[in-house]
């Protein structure tokens, strides 16, 4: 699997001194806000297409195997959303729903991103929530 990368949009830090960062970062379909430490990128920048979720609540199938075509097909619309508050380092949290492109490394893709979960229920599609994104 070839992934494209990504570019970092902006970057934002608590003070000028920081390691820690709130990191924008765009595919060719959306972008999200990662959290970094210690983070030495700068905008502009392309980095690999992995981002690993962090506090991970939620992952599963959306469906079961014997539920309706049309009904699989509504629940498995890929999707990403952000939530949570907005604390000292930013809103990291997001849920939603991706394909699973790499059973084997754990790798589920959404709008473009790639997310490193390790361990995957056994679907194609899999709705997941987690608490923040990080880029390393």
């Amino acid at each position: 699997m070839q992934l494209k990368h990504l570019t970092i949009d902006r970057i934002e830090r608590p003070s000028a001194d920081d390691e820690e960062a709130d990191v924008t970062l765009s595919s060719e379909q959306s972008t999200v806000v990662a959290f970094c430490h210690p983070c030495a990128y700068v905008a502009g920048q392309l980095v690999p297409n992995l981002l690993r979720p962090s506090g991970v609540t939620e992952l599963r199938a959306p469906y079961l195997e014997d539920w309706p075509a049309d009904e699989k097909i509504r629940l498995s619309a890929e999707r990403l959303e952000q939530y949570g508050q907005y604390g000292q380092y930013g809103q990291f949290g997001y849920r939603g729903c991706g394909r699973v492109v790499d059973r084997t490394a754990g790798l589920v893709r959404v709008f473009g991103f790639v997310l490193d979960f390790g361990d995957l229920p056994a679907a194609d599609v899999v709705e997941f929530q987690f608490d923040r994104l990080d880029l390393w």
